[in-house]
């Protein structure tokens, strides 16, 4: 199972994903992010976790900088689906299995089938609890993966808060806390 895949990966393994991809785009960050090491940077856990699917729509949200939405299209075979409230860059990476969205994620219909969404969004567990408390009412299965569980009080509180399974996978994560939630038949 993909979960285990992501629960048993090493540092090691993460650091030695090729990386070098992100050096064709115009990015408003420093693409250095990309080479930091597991465990204080996440962006290398996302292209390995893009490499666990294929020929799925795998949904960001929280586009800011388009990091973590180019970090998840490593894997060319899935579509990547990243929604933010307002467009931050005037130009986002190019990149041919990325879309690009402003707006509502859950007005989306393919979030239903999504199997995985990354949530790095305002860290104020507002819109956290919001999108979770839609996730169980719609009684989907996938993989919730969050940033920032450990930033401040106000996440902290919604990660405690969860009642699905979850893992803090912070050591091969981002430094500021990394957290997977499963959901519907994954937390049975």
């Amino acid at each position: 199972m993909i979960i285990e895949k992501i629960l048993s990966v090493s540092n090691e393994t993460l650091n030695n994903i090729e990386a070098s991809f992100v050096e064709n785009y115009d990015l408003y960050h420093n693409f250095n992010y990309f080479y930091g090491e597991s465990g204080r940077e996440h962006y290398r856990l996302l292209m390995y976790i893009s490499s666990l699917y294929s020929n799925k729509i795998l949904f960001d949200i929280g586009t800011n900088k388009c990091m973590s939405a180019l970090a998840l299209s490593y894997n060319k075979n899935n579509k990547i689906k990243t929604y933010d409230i307002i467009k931050l860059l005037p130009k986002n990476p190019e990149r041919a299995n990325i879309e690009y969205f402003i707006g509502d994620s859950t007005k989306d219909q393919d979030i239903k089938n999504t199997p995985f969404i990354f949530l790095d969004v305002a860290h104020d567990g507002i819109y956290e609890n919001i999108l979770y408390k839609f996730l169980q009412s719609i009684e989907w299965d996938g993989l919730l993966m969050l940033d920032d569980i450990h930033l401040n009080l106000e996440m902290k509180q919604f990660w405690d808060s969860i009642e699905y399974k979850k893992h803090d996978i912070t050591k091969v994560g981002h430094w500021s806390g990394t957290g997977i939630v499963e959901f519907g038949k994954l937390n049975k």
